[in-house]
């Protein structure tokens, strides 16, 4: 039987993994020759290691099996049969490269694999449109962080701080077995974010940032958020994944409005245009770690407020954010997200 402990036990275990196989990952990386060079549309200066989201798989599977052993869970099984093809996906990709189009056929079928399992949501009261609506969750937020990973620390942070709220969650409801999973990956994070932020010497490339949103979109429909009312329940995982939501619309509708390819890369997401508007990188991405914990603490919130304070409080939020976009939208990012004057990002 699952207990309390075991939640802490995955999140310190997993920390601890993380923290220490992450230089040696490096350091085969460096071997192989896997490395992110510096492009118009990236921000970092010199070669660096990828396979950091190695680090993180590897330190989340192993805190799993050890915390809960071995399981015939379809769910379960599922999740981690997802990841795992996802990593291999980001290991391609971050080897070789991959048209957007083809990645996201990959994420498309590690959604697949988690449904057929009987990952999806049900509120929808038709299987169809619960399926539908089950896929766009996946891919979408499976998306959204691998387009997150921009600036040093800034998808792993996100996703750090997400999964922690999803476990305070979990725990709350006695959700255990999904709160242990949730701790395990925030400890994988947050082994592997010391040496990635503020300097980086490894990138976790797409190894880690599909394997990071897969799960977090994954466990969002695992878990039940079962509240009073059903507006609050479905508000609580959409809060807690806010920003990531925020930057994808406001990225697709400023490149719609620019007549570019959504799919194309570019310094344009909301950390570069916070350095634009003056923000140092790491003061930008501390910005948006903290306006993550406000949504997630608002997501917290949920569990207790009245039906009208809660829904008063989502509309604050809503207004928050749409301010928060326009303003971003007026930020001039240029061709490769260079101010008016040429100036790159620092």
């Amino acid at each position: 039987m699952l207990r309390i402990k075991n939640v802490y036990e995955a999140f310190i275990l997993t920390t601890v993994i993380s923290y220490i196989i992450t230089p040696v990952v490096r350091s085969i990386a460096i071997k192989l020759n896997y490395l992110d060079h510096p492009k118009t549309n990236k921000v970092h200066a010199h070669p660096t290691a990828l396979l950091g989201g190695a680090a993180i798989y590897v330190s989340f599977i192993v805190g799993i099996l050890t915390v809960v052993g071995f399981t015939q869970d379809p769910k379960l099984v599922s999740i981690i049969v997802g990841c795992t093809f996802l990593l291999i996906v980001g290991l391609v990709d971050d080897r070789m490269g991959m048209m957007p189009e083809v990645k996201l056929l990959g994420q498309f079928l590690a959604a697949m694999i988690a449904i057929k399992s009987g990952v999806r949501v049900d509120f929808l009261h038709n299987y169809y449109f619960n399926v539908i609506f089950t896929y766009v969750w996946i891919v979408g937020i499976t998306n959204a962080f691998n387009l997150l990973d921009n600036m040093n620390g800034l998808s792993a942070g996100i996703a750090v701080i997400a999964s922690i709220f999803f476990g305070i969650v979990m725990c709350n409801t006695g959700q255990l077995a999904v709160a242990i999973m949730a701790f395990a990956l925030a400890g994988a994070g947050l082994g592997f974010l010391r040496h990635n932020f503020p300097k980086a010497n490894i990138f976790m490339g797409d190894t880690g940032s599909l394997v990071l949103g897969y799960v977090l979109a994954t466990l969002a429909v695992m878990g039940s958020w079962s509240t009073k009312f059903l507006t609050t329940s479905l508000a609580m995982p959409i809060l807690i994944l806010a920003y990531p939501i925020f930057d994808t619309i406001l990225v697709t509708v400023m490149r719609l409005i620019e007549k570019r390819s959504v799919f194309q890369g570019g310094r344009d997401h909301s950390s570069h245009r916070m350095a634009l508007l003056g923000f140092k990188k790491k003061r930008a991405v501390l910005a948006i770690y903290g306006i993550c914990i406000a949504l997630g603490l608002s997501a917290l919130l949920m569990q207790v407020l009245a039906l009208k304070q809660a829904i008063v409080l989502i509309c604050v939020v809503i207004f928050l954010m749409l301010l928060l976009g326009i303003r971003l939208a007026m930020v001039d990012t240029g061709r490769f997200g260079r101010s008016k004057g040429g100036k790159e990002i620092e």
